[in-house]
Order: C-alpha cells, then sequence, then structure tokens
C-alpha cells in the first residue's frame, strides 16, 4: 500500500502503470503521472466504487489486481518508539503488517532474514524501511534516534554499525544484503523514510551501490520526511547502472507483467 498522486514521477508510477494496464489499460509505462495516467486512475476508482480523485491511496491500491509477485514489505525501526510506534499503526491501519525491529546489534541480518522468509523469489515490489536518516548519513534499520543523542552515546550507536547501512561500511555488509537481490519483482524498489538521505554525496553513492546489488531502484527523500506512505518534498532516486526513470520504465513498454 503507497500513496501516489498526479503529477509524481518515479518507480512509484511506473508500478501504479503496470497495475492499472493489468486491469485493462494500455498506458505508455514511463513513470510518469501525467494526464493519460490520471484518468487511467480516476477510471479505475469509478469502477471499484472508490472516490475518484485520481490519489492513489491505500483503499484504491488493494483493488488492483495484485496477484502474488506485488507484496509491500515493510521494515520499522521502533527502537525510536515515537517514530516507530507511529509508523507501525499507519502501516497497519493501511493494511499492512510490517517487520519490527529494535535496538538489534545485528540489526542488518535479521532485516535481511525476516524479509527473506516473509517473501518468495520475485515477490516483493516495494521494500521500505522506515527509521531516521542520521542527518542524511545512515539508513538506520533496527537503532533507533540518533540524531539528539549526547556525543558519548552517539559513539556508541555509531559502533553498531550492523544496525544501520551507510557508506563507510558498505563493503562489510554487501554480502549480507544480496540475498534481497532474489525477493524483488522485476519492477521492484527499495525505500528509505529517513530525513535528508537523498541530500549527501556520499549517501546517494551508497544508493547506487545498493540499486546495483539489488538490481531495482533505491529512493530516500532529500529534506525532513513526516509522512510514512509516501515522500516528502524532493526525492533522490538511484537507478541501476546508473541509469534513468526513462531506461528503468522502458523495459515494462514491451511485455506484459
Amino acid at each position: 500500500m503507497i500513496l501516489v498522486a498526479p503529477n509524481e514521477r518515479g518507480p512509484r508510477v511506473a508500478l501504479i502503470q503496470i497495475l492499472l494496464n493489468r486491469a485493462g489499460n494500455t498506458l505508455q509505462v514511463d513513470g510518469i503521472f501525467g494526464p493519460k495516467t490520471r484518468a487511467a486512475v480516476v477510471d479505475f476508482q469509478r469502477s471499484q466504487g472508490v472516490s475518484p480523485d485520481a490519489v492513489v491511496r491505500p483503499d484504491t491500491w488493494w483493488k488492483f489486481p495484485l496477484g502474488d509477485n506485488t507484496n509491500v514489505v515493510d521494515v520499522v525501526d521502533i527502537a525510536d518508539p515515537g517514530v516507530g510506534g507511529g509508523a507501525v499503526a499507519q502501516q497497519r491501519k493501511a493494511g499492512g503488517d510490517p517487520i519490527q525491529l529494535g535496538l538489534l546489534c545485528n540489526g542488518v541480518e535479521q532485516m535481511v532474514g525476516d524479509v527473506v522468509r516473509a517473501s518468495t523469489s520475485g515477490e516483493i515490489a516495494l521494500l521500505r524501511i522506515t527509521g531516521h536518516g542520521n542527518l542524511g548519513r545512515w539508513f538506520t534499520v533496527s537503532v533507533g534516534d540518533v540524531v539528539d543523542l549526547k556525543p558519548a552515546d552517539y559513539k556508541v550507536w555509531a559502533a553498531e554499525y550492523h544496525s544501520y547501512i551507510d557508506w563507510g561500511h558498505i563493503d562489510e555488509l554487501a554480502d549480507i544484503l544480496a540475498p534481497l537481490a532474489d525477493c524483488f519483482a522485476p519492477y521492484g524498489m527499495m525505500e528509505h523514510g529517513g530525513c535528508s538521505l537523498g541530500g549527501r554525496l556520499e549517501t546517494r553513492k551508497l544508493m547506487h551501490r545498493l540499486a546495483d546489488l539489488w538490481r531495482v531502484p533505491v529512493s530516500a527523500g532529500v529534506g525532513i520526511q513526516r509522512s510514512i506512505l509516501r515522500f516528502d518534498g524532493q526525492v533522490f532516486t538511484a537507478y541501476p547502472a546508473h541509469g534513468t526513470l526513462e531506461t528503468w520504465s522502458k523495459k515494462f513498454r514491451e511485455a506484459s507483467y
């Protein structure tokens, strides 16, 4: 379950276009939520008795012909209950069943194992991790709030680098993270909801590394993030092989998915 609105662009929109085509449309999959996609969403909502406002919310998402290869898997870092508790509640309200991790010294390993167990090969359309971004430095998985700590406490959490993913340790974590590649559908994607991740050069390098490792786009917000089912403001997406939205979406135009 995701939230996608007109004028957005990116892998999420490509996924919505694929699902609309499954429902009988003939949209060009380009990842751009333009007038034709908007009209197709409105027509689909009307056919399903959903308010025709062109915004894909959970009530519209669950009406799509999802099949068994369009799963959304959520992982929530609940080590900061102020963020994790609200995220879990919102995802459950939207129909999800999030994986909850917190204060684990091997949080990355636990996350990979839990996601693999929650899916079969080629099943995940979206892997979404909700946690702090440590001012753009880390993809937190289970370490909690790393922004407001005292310096001494921060050093302790920084040493738990198997509880987050960052550029400085990606070589050590790559083999641990690699099994997730087989879990993604051909049109799959990964997102992290932490603040400011997409705005830092080193984190963008990390995202490109993950995109190549998993063979899917990896997205994060550039600024402060408060929403759970969508990004707030500008988004940075790293595509496999340093591709673009055009090269990514183009491969879904000549075959049915």
